[in-house]
Protein backbone atom coordinates (compact mmCIF):
# COMPACT_ATOMS: atom_id res chain seq x y z
CA UNK A 1 0.00 0.00 0.00
CA UNK A 2 1.12 3.61 -0.76
CA UNK A 3 2.12 6.58 1.81
CA UNK A 4 -0.37 8.91 0.57
CA UNK A 5 1.05 11.46 2.46
CA UNK A 6 4.36 10.86 0.85
CA UNK A 7 2.70 10.42 -2.25
CA UNK A 8 1.26 14.17 -1.87
CA UNK A 9 3.74 15.96 -0.82
CA UNK A 10 6.04 14.63 -3.48
CA UNK A 11 3.48 15.97 -6.36
CA UNK A 12 3.19 19.12 -4.41
CA UNK A 13 7.01 19.26 -4.79
CA UNK A 14 7.31 18.65 -8.42
CA UNK A 15 4.93 21.31 -9.50
CA UNK A 16 6.22 23.34 -7.32
CA UNK A 17 9.16 23.03 -8.63
CA UNK A 18 7.44 23.70 -11.87
CA UNK A 19 5.49 26.52 -10.92
CA UNK A 20 2.11 25.48 -11.29
CA UNK A 21 1.00 24.26 -8.27
CA UNK A 22 -2.21 26.28 -8.14
CA UNK A 23 -3.27 24.50 -11.23
CA UNK A 24 -2.65 21.32 -10.50
CA UNK A 25 -4.71 21.34 -7.31
CA UNK A 26 -7.54 22.97 -9.48
CA UNK A 27 -7.13 19.97 -11.79
CA UNK A 28 -6.62 17.62 -8.89
CA UNK A 29 -10.06 18.72 -7.18
CA UNK A 30 -11.63 18.07 -10.61
CA UNK A 31 -10.59 14.32 -10.95
CA UNK A 32 -11.51 13.93 -7.55
CA UNK A 33 -14.71 15.12 -8.33
CA UNK A 34 -14.49 12.65 -11.89
CA UNK A 35 -13.68 9.73 -9.40
CA UNK A 36 -16.53 10.41 -6.99
CA UNK A 37 -19.38 10.95 -9.46
CA UNK A 38 -18.41 7.86 -11.24
CA UNK A 39 -17.07 5.10 -8.67
CA UNK A 40 -17.30 2.11 -11.50
CA UNK A 41 -14.58 4.31 -12.84
CA UNK A 42 -11.96 3.73 -9.98
CA UNK A 43 -13.05 -0.22 -10.13
CA UNK A 44 -12.36 -0.60 -13.76
CA UNK A 45 -8.91 0.61 -13.31
CA UNK A 46 -8.18 -1.51 -10.20
CA UNK A 47 -9.35 -4.78 -12.00
CA UNK A 48 -6.90 -7.13 -12.75
CA UNK A 49 -9.04 -8.50 -15.83
CA UNK A 50 -7.88 -5.21 -17.92
CA UNK A 51 -4.08 -5.11 -18.62
CA UNK A 52 -2.43 -1.84 -17.17
CA UNK A 53 -1.46 -0.94 -20.45
CA UNK A 54 -4.82 -1.00 -21.16
CA UNK A 55 -5.67 1.02 -17.59
CA UNK A 56 -3.22 3.38 -18.80
CA UNK A 57 -5.02 4.38 -22.11
CA UNK A 58 -8.19 4.96 -20.39
CA UNK A 59 -6.62 7.20 -17.97
CA UNK A 60 -4.60 9.36 -20.60
CA UNK A 61 -8.39 9.51 -22.51
CA UNK A 62 -10.01 10.38 -19.76
CA UNK A 63 -7.65 13.08 -18.50
CA UNK A 64 -5.15 13.97 -21.28
CA UNK A 65 -5.96 17.22 -20.83
CA UNK A 66 -4.62 18.10 -17.42
CA UNK A 67 -0.96 19.24 -16.37
CA UNK A 68 1.01 15.85 -17.90
CA UNK A 69 2.81 15.57 -14.64
CA UNK A 70 -0.67 15.16 -12.76
CA UNK A 71 -1.50 12.09 -15.60
CA UNK A 72 1.45 10.44 -14.64
CA UNK A 73 0.41 10.60 -11.13
CA UNK A 74 -2.55 8.91 -11.95
CA UNK A 75 -0.45 6.18 -13.87
CA UNK A 76 1.55 5.35 -11.13
CA UNK A 77 -0.85 4.98 -8.99
CA UNK A 78 -2.62 2.65 -11.38
CA UNK A 79 0.34 0.27 -11.99
CA UNK A 80 0.32 0.39 -8.11
CA UNK A 81 -3.57 -0.55 -7.63
CA UNK A 82 -3.79 2.33 -5.83
CA UNK A 83 -6.14 4.61 -7.92
CA UNK A 84 -8.73 3.79 -4.90
CA UNK A 85 -6.11 6.55 -2.52
CA UNK A 86 -5.79 9.01 -4.96
CA UNK A 87 -8.40 11.78 -3.42
CA UNK A 88 -5.87 11.25 0.19
CA UNK A 89 -3.20 11.64 -2.45
CA UNK A 90 -5.01 15.06 -3.46
CA UNK A 91 -6.07 15.67 0.37
CA UNK A 92 -1.86 15.67 1.24
CA UNK A 93 -1.12 17.94 -1.59
CA UNK A 94 -3.92 20.42 -0.47
CA UNK A 95 -2.59 19.95 3.06
CA UNK A 96 0.77 20.76 1.46
CA UNK A 97 -0.12 23.87 -0.29
CA UNK A 98 -2.15 25.43 2.27
CA UNK A 99 1.15 25.00 4.47
CA UNK A 100 2.72 26.83 1.82
CA UNK A 101 -0.15 29.91 1.26
CA UNK A 102 -0.81 30.30 4.87
CA UNK A 103 -4.03 28.97 4.26
CA UNK A 104 -5.92 27.16 7.63
CA UNK A 105 -9.20 25.04 6.64
CA UNK A 106 -12.02 25.58 9.83
CA UNK A 107 -14.90 24.03 10.08
CA UNK A 108 -17.80 25.64 11.83
CA UNK A 109 -20.45 23.11 12.90
CA UNK A 110 -24.13 24.55 13.97
CA UNK A 111 -27.34 23.69 14.49
CA UNK A 112 -28.11 26.11 11.83
CA UNK A 113 -27.06 27.59 8.75
CA UNK A 114 -24.71 30.63 9.39
CA UNK A 115 -25.64 34.12 7.93
CA UNK A 116 -22.47 35.69 5.91
CA UNK A 117 -22.34 38.31 8.50
CA UNK A 118 -21.27 35.33 11.45
CA UNK A 119 -19.06 33.44 8.80
CA UNK A 120 -17.03 36.87 8.42
CA UNK A 121 -16.67 37.65 11.58
CA UNK A 122 -15.88 34.21 12.80
CA UNK A 123 -13.29 34.16 9.94
CA UNK A 124 -11.48 37.25 11.04
CA UNK A 125 -11.72 36.53 14.34
CA UNK A 126 -9.83 33.29 13.10
CA UNK A 127 -7.67 34.95 10.95
CA UNK A 128 -6.10 37.42 14.12
CA UNK A 129 -5.81 34.54 16.19
CA UNK A 130 -3.84 32.15 13.66
CA UNK A 131 -2.38 35.09 11.65
CA UNK A 132 -3.12 32.74 8.78
CA UNK A 133 -5.85 33.06 6.06
CA UNK A 134 -8.68 31.26 7.31
CA UNK A 135 -11.22 29.35 4.45
CA UNK A 136 -14.12 28.56 6.27
CA UNK A 137 -17.26 25.92 6.75
CA UNK A 138 -20.04 25.70 8.22
CA UNK A 139 -21.67 22.66 8.57
CA UNK A 140 -25.18 21.40 9.88
CA UNK A 141 -25.46 19.30 12.85
CA UNK A 142 -28.92 19.13 14.32
CA UNK A 143 -27.76 16.85 17.37
CA UNK A 144 -26.34 20.33 18.86
CA UNK A 145 -29.09 22.26 19.57
CA UNK A 146 -27.47 25.63 19.01
CA UNK A 147 -23.89 26.54 20.12
CA UNK A 148 -20.95 26.01 17.49
CA UNK A 149 -18.20 23.51 17.66
CA UNK A 150 -15.32 24.54 15.84
CA UNK A 151 -12.40 22.74 14.04
CA UNK A 152 -9.40 24.14 13.10
CA UNK A 153 -5.39 23.32 12.39
CA UNK A 154 -5.67 20.21 14.83
CA UNK A 155 -7.92 22.30 17.08
CA UNK A 156 -11.42 21.53 18.17
CA UNK A 157 -13.93 24.13 20.32
CA UNK A 158 -17.25 22.64 21.91
CA UNK A 159 -18.88 25.77 22.84
CA UNK A 160 -22.29 23.71 21.88
CA UNK A 161 -25.31 23.58 23.97
CA UNK A 162 -25.09 19.87 23.95
CA UNK A 163 -21.38 19.99 25.26
CA UNK A 164 -22.58 22.64 27.85
CA UNK A 165 -25.81 19.80 28.86
CA UNK A 166 -22.91 16.90 28.76
CA UNK A 167 -20.73 18.80 31.12
CA UNK A 168 -23.33 19.57 33.68
CA UNK A 169 -24.53 15.98 33.51
CA UNK A 170 -21.41 14.60 34.65
CA UNK A 171 -21.31 17.47 37.25
CA UNK A 172 -24.66 16.38 38.52
CA UNK A 173 -23.41 12.06 38.55
CA UNK A 174 -20.52 13.34 40.59
CA UNK A 175 -22.71 15.64 42.92
CA UNK A 176 -23.23 12.94 46.24
CA UNK A 177 -26.22 13.74 47.91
Amino acid sequence: MIDTGNYGKALYQLARENGNEEQVLKELDLVCQALKETPAYITLLDTPAISTEEKISLLKEAFGDLDPMLVNFLCILCEKHSIYRFSACAAAYRNCYDEEAGIVRATAITAMPMQERQCAALREKLEKITGKQIVLTNRIDPALIGGITLRYGGVQLDDSIQSRLDVLRRSLNETIV
